[in-house]
Parts: structure tokens; C-alpha cells; sequence
């Protein structure tokens, strides 16, 4: 891997800054009041224009407890997948301050910020409790100690680089059979570049009125690439992937940081690529469940990119990209009740056990984005919320006014009312079903 690292620098020109004190890009960005507005809730932001970092406050924010609720999803989807004879693999991207070096955190001040010993292992604790759930995920944050740490995000932006990507591809082809990383990146030359303008640059843009520089980092050179299909191309032959994932696959509506070209070669199989900018937890996943690609394609794994901020502990989603496997297959549906949901909510009297139903559908006829919150109140007046969520940037071609979400995990006790509100939208008919 050192050699690795110093082809990398080498190849690309790069050269490291020396740590300075701490001098911010301006001191609007370390005051929430005075950041523009759509930017205050990830304020404040911690920033030294010598070292070159902007670290956001909402990245220190891990949201990695493992519940025992979460444990059961995961195992619940890992099924849904095997029973379509797909292997399910997760590629949690770790977080980002965690690869800050020492000398520049306590620069930007986030020594006191966080606490990154506890961050690492929470997030340790979260990619195990993924693997023994029997979901096979690599642990990323291993790579934060290590000789290419400094390669694996930007400064100013928000996603891992080109090397970040190969060598988290790298590392997964390790936890499947062993092969080191360094083994399955030694013949692959970093001898391109990338020039990443950066979300946080944009940011610093805003607040202070000057863009910081662009960064250029390596860009490594397979020679076997991933494919660029979507899930409406024709199939391809031989070993089958498919990404499914966010920005940190899908940059600029591109793969801008080659995620599915390094999985190519690390895993020696044509990977097709259906991750979505902007979708969250569940926006690309969602899309391909709803394609049906699942029950008529033959994928050998899916591999689910899902970075530090949108980690696999969130059990709405869980719950919502199971309820959508299970209606995939689902044959026995049982009316509940017809009615108009919107942004008040729809109160619906019906009496009857989770445990004899495998979840709830909703159908809105022409409602196939937005925001859908769900309440389940029982026997005893507990109310459980769960909110069922719609990306506009998933494919219109796949998407669907289906709103489904599983009852798996959920106490026995007898639901005796539904609550329905579609935030923001005016009143709209909605079908409600439970089926098994």
C-alpha cells in the first residue's frame, strides 16, 4: 500500500499543505446565524484555509446505534434478496472526519468538536453488527490509519475521491475472499487526474464571497470497466453486479469518482450502475426494487453504497424498502379503507394484528414523490410513526404511486388505528390495503 500511496502523489502532482494555526476562510462559517439559511442546519462549519479542510457540524452527527429493531430488518431484506438468489453486500462509506489528520483537526478546532475515538467505534460496531446479521460489509474506517488516509476524501467536499472508491472496492474484494487491497489495486496505475470544484467550497463561496481553489487529486486506470447500463438496457452476459447507492456512485449524474469501474476489476464481474443523487437511504434502492429487476434479471450480488450520512440504522427506510420487497411478491391483498390523504391527516378505524399481515400498501393515484408519515396507534393508544419517503430525482420511468412499508419486527400487539398525511400536498384519493 505504500507504494500505492507514493504512486498516487507522484502520478498526480500532488503536494500537502503545512500546518498553520488555525485561519478560517471567513468567521461567517463557524456562526450558524450567519450562514445563508439553507446552510444553517449544517452549521457551524470548521475550516482552516492553510491546511485546505471545511469539516460541517452535521458530519460529526454518526447516527450509528445499532437497534435491535434495524438487526431484524436487515436480516428480513438479506432474505428477500437470497430468496431472488442475490447475494446482498453493503459499501458503508466511513465517516469523513475521521480521515481529517490530527494536526489539521485540532487547526479547524474539532478536537473538542468530536470525539473521534468514539466515532470510529461506533462505527466499527455498526459494520459488525451488519456482518453478523449475515450482511457481508468491509470496515472502511480501518483505512483512516492508514498510509493513503489523505487520499480517501477531499478537503472540500463531501464525498471520497476516485482513490477513496478503488480502495473501498478493494477492501470489499477482501472480505469476500481475503485477496489484500494492495494485491487487487498493484496493477492499477493512478496516472489520470480529477479536478473536484466541492460542495464545501460552494458553501465557503456563499459565506464568505470567495470560491477556494479546486482540488486535483488521482484517478486510477482499470482496465476493466463497469457498466454504464441502467436497469432498462438490454442484459449483459457473465457475472452480473448491481450498484445500488447515492452521490458517492452517481456525482454529477455521472460516476464521477469511478465506483462501478473499481468493482469491476476488484470483483472481476460487469457491474451496472442504478445509484441516484439526492435519493437518501432509500430513493435508488427503492427504484430498483419497483423496476422488477430482481425477479427478471440474474444479478449474482447487489452491492449497496450507503455513506456515513445515510447509514443503515435508520429504521423508517428499512422498513419502507422491505415493505416494497415483500408487495413485489405479494399475492393476498385485503382492503382497508378508501380516502382522501393530505397535508391533515386521515384518521382510519381498523382493527387487526401485524402478525397476520406482512405490511401495508398505500396507492396515490398520481402521488409518486414526496414525503407520506404513517401512523400505527394500538390496543393500548402507542402510537408507532414511520415515514415513507419519495425521491424526485429517481428515474420517472421507475417510479410508482405505491407506498408500501413491512410489518416485520413490529410488537404483536392489535393496531387498532391508521393515520395517514402526505406533508404539504393537498387532498389527493389514496387506496389503503394490507397484504401477505
Amino acid at each position: 500500500m505504500k507504494n500505492l500511496l507514493k504512486s498516487v502523489i507522484v502520478l498526480a502532482g500532488l503536494s500537502f499543505p503545512v500546518v498553520a494555526p488555525a485561519a478560517p476562510y471567513c468567521a461567517a462559517l463557524a456562526s450558524p446565524d450567519n450562514l445563508p439559511k439553507k446552510y444553517q442546519k449544517r452549521g457551524p462549519f470548521y475550516s482552516d484555509a492553510d491546511a485546505g479542510w471545511i469539516v460541517s457540524a452535521d458530519q460529526l452527527k454518526s447516527g450509528l446505534k445499532v437497534s435491535p429493531e434495524a438487526v431484524r430488518l436487515w436480516q428480513m431484506i438479506a432474505a428477500e434478496f437470497e430468496k431472488r438468489g442475490t447475494e446482498l453486500v453493503v459499501l458503508a462509506a466511513p465517516p469523513r472526519p475521521l480521515f481529517v489528520p490530527e494536526e489539521s483537526s485540532e487547526s479547524l478546532e474539532l478536537k473538542d468538536a468530536f470525539d473521534r475515538s468514539e466515532m470510529a467505534r461506533n462505527f466499527s460496531a455498526y459494520i459488525a453488527a451488519l456482518n453478523a446479521a449475515g450482511i457481508l460489509a468491509p470496515d472502511l474506517s480501518v483505512l483512516a490509519g492508514g498510509e493513503a488516509a489523505g487520499d480517501y476524501y477531499f478537503q472540500r467536499d463531501t464525498h471520497w475521491t476516485p482513490t477513496g472508491a478503488a480502495l473501498s472496492a478493494a477492501h470489499l474484494r477482501q472480505s469476500i475472499d481475503g485477496t489484500p487491497a494492495g494485491e487487487t489495486l498493484q496493477s492499477v496505475p493512478f496516472s489520470e487526474s480529477y479536478q473536484e470544484k466541492g460542495s464545501l467550497s460552494h458553501v465557503a463561496e456563499q459565506a464568505c464571497g470567495t470560491r477556494p481553489a479546486p482540488e486535483t487529486v488521482a484517478a486510477p486506470v482499470f482496465a476493466k470497466a463497469g457498466s454504464a447500463d441502467t436497469l432498462l438496457s438490454d442484459p449483459v452476459t457473465g457475472s452480473r453486479i448491481a450498484l445500488v447507492g447515492t452521490s458517492f456512485s452517481n456525482r454529477y449524474q455521472r460516476d464521477a469518482y469511478q465506483v462501478a469501474d473499481a468493482l469491476a476489476h476488484a470483483l472481476d464481474a460487469e457491474v451496472e450502475n442504478h445509484a441516484i443523487t439526492g435519493g437518501g437511504l432509500v430513493g435508488s434502492m427503492s427504484g430498483f426494487i419497483q423496476s422488477k429487476a430482481l425477479e427478471t434479471e440474474q444479478y449474482e450480488m447487489v452491492v449497496w453504497e450507503t455513506p456515513y450520512t445515510a447509514p443503515l440504522t435508520q429504521v423508517d427506510g428499512l422498513r419502507q424498502v422491505l415493505g416494497e420487497l415483500h408487495a413485489q411478491s405479494a399475492t393476498d391483498f385485503d382492503a382497508v379503507q378508501n380516502g382522501q390523504v393530505s397535508d391533515d391527516w386521515l384518521s382510519i378505524t381498523h382493527g387487526f394484528s401485524p402478525a397476520d399481515h406482512t405490511g401495508l400498501q398505500i396507492i396515490i393515484p398520481g402521488q409518486s414523490t414526496g414525503t407520506l408519515i404513517v401512523e400505527l396507534i394500538d390496543e393500548d393508544g402507542e402510537k408507532t410513526r414511520i415515514k415513507l419517503t419519495k425521491s424526485d430525482r429517481a428515474d420517472p420511468a421507475l417510479r410508482t404511486d405505491s407506498w408500501g412499508l413491512a410489518f416485520g419486527g413490529l410488537a404483536p400487539k392489535r393496531i387498532e388505528r391508521i393515520k395517514l398525511r402526505l406533508l404539504g400536498e393537498a387532498a389527493k384519493d389514496a387506496q389503503v390495503r394490507l397484504f401477505n
